[in-house]
């Protein structure tokens, strides 16, 4: 008796003091609040909404169709000759104008250069005239980076043209997403749906606080499920994702919005049979799951399938400015993601730019941007107003309200410059004028 006296006061409480997001998730996660339910409120076209359905993103990765029956290097449909291979790095010095003996004395893990935490700062320097292939990339030939070469991909129609592009594993044609045939056989992007290193390397850092990203569906229509008018919005929270006992994201807790100057969006769609499609096409940004924060989508459109358990899957895509990829993938530390990771990334830049297929100005300009798709999974959620005083029951833009203060960048106990790790007291330094032999006290044994 007294237990339920105690849940029932609970319940008055959070009834009187809706602000209490902390009492709204522990109330979550009972059965009797699992499921918010809607309010008549405007949505962002001013358009009475009859219903709302909201979520929590707990995954999201690029796109990648994976075609190989298991294993992440093994041959499929996708990529005939598995994953890019791993380059012989000696050669590759060499083939830059270094000595077989100064590109084995790199690569010696005796070499007190070679950092065993931060790699040889001295393997950027190997384009022209020994510039840093990171930061200039053009000036090294293209090393070349294995392609997709299947037909079939995960993502949207873009342009509305289903004679171009791939097909879904569906069966639907014109499908864009030309970052995966650029990237789609790099080691660090091709895996199982969840199971590709670098998913798993962002997703850890999203599910346990880094960010979190909600979503909040409207409707003017009395079924959801088949409506055509939805809008569909995409906001950041500040509230932590919350696991249960077997370290999977639990459904149904609390989250506010937080208005952000950048990482928002709003598409309009449509509902049939459960399926949210776009009805025109937006420009927005997102938080990207990767090194480079920014994920800008010019022409955005969403494919999404709402779920009998309450849960969101599916797509989002557009097109994205593809030099930020590159340079985010430079700014974790050059050295380590082209051993680790199995790439030359001057290649990754030769390969995105290769794929470009968009241009903002139009059919004739510069293709600086290139299609792309994100893989969402999301769970029912409660999905506040910024104030935490009620549940949103519209889709509307809160940038104006924004902090000026876009939160911490990447902070490193180390300094990155170059897509290289400084180090200020280090005896030797890399560079275009290094001096690249060993002292005659040590000897060279071998090389890695």
């Amino acid at each position: 008796m007294k237990r339920f006296l105690i849940t029932i006061a609970l319940a008055a409480i959070t009834i009187a003091f809706p602000r209490s997001v902390g009492a709204l998730q522990a109330l979550s996660s009972n059965p009797v609040f699992s499921n918010p339910v809607p309010s008549a409120q405007s949505s962002s076209s001013n358009s009475p909404a009859k219903w709302t359905k909201t979520y929590v993103v707990e995954w999201n990765e690029p796109a990648m169709y994976y075609g190989a029956k298991s294993g992440v290097i093994d041959p499929g449909t996708d990529c005939p000759k598995g994953t890019n291979p791993s380059p012989d790095w000696v050669k590759v010095l060499v083939d830059a104008g270094y000595t077989l003996e100064e590109a084995k004395w790199l690569r010696n893990p005796a070499n007190p250069t070679r950092s065993p935490a931060f790699g040889q700062n001295q393997m950027a320097f190997r384009g022209k005239d020994r510039a840093n292939v990171y930061v200039n990339p053009t000036s090294t030939p293209d090393p070349g980076l294995v392609g997709v070469s299947g037909t079939i991909a995960e993502g949207v129609n873009l342009d509305d043209d289903e004679t171009t592009g791939f097909t879904s594993p569906t069966g639907e044609k014109g499908i864009d997403n030309n970052f995966y045939k650029a990237l789609g056989c790099w080691k660090t992007y091709r895996g199982p749906h969840r199971l590709s290193s670098g998913a798993l390397n962002f997703n850890d850092g999203m599910r346990d606080g880094a960010w979190t990203t909600v979503i909040v569906v409207v409707g003017e229509g009395a079924d959801p499920m088949n409506d055509d008018h939805v809008t569909v919005g995409f906001y950041m929270s500040n509230d932590k994702m919350v696991k249960d006992g077997l370290g999977n994201i639990a459904r149904d807790y609390t989250f506010r919005i937080a208005p952000h100057a950048k990482y928002e969006g709003i598409l309009p769609a449509r509902t049939s049979n459960g399926r949210v499609l776009s009805t025109a096409p937006a420009d927005i940004m997102l938080r990207d799951p990767a090194y480079n924060r920014d994920l800008e989508l010019l022409r955005a459109k969403v494919d999404l399938q709402m779920k009998p358990d309450g849960s969101l899957t599916g797509h989002v895509g557009g097109y994205r400015p593809w030099e930020p990829v590159y340079r985010g993938w430079v700014s974790g530390v050059g050295t380590i993601i082209e051993v680790l990771t199995w790439v030359q990334l001057p290649a990754v830049y030769y390969a995105l730019r290769r794929n470009a297929d968009f241009s903002p100005t139009g059919p004739g300009g510069e293709k600086t941007h290139i299609s792309f798709a994100l893989r969402i999974d999301a769970l029912s959620a409660f999905v506040m107003t910024p104030d935490g005083s009620k549940e949103v029951a519209s889709v509307e833009s809160y940038k104006a309200i924004a902090h000026k203060e876009e939160g911490p960048k990447h902070v490193y106990p180390f300094q990155i410059v170059d897509g290289i790790v400084i180090e200020p007291n280090a005896k030797f330094q890399a560079g275009p004028k290094a001096v690249i032999l060993p002292p005659p006290s040590i000897s060279a044994k071998g090389a890695q």
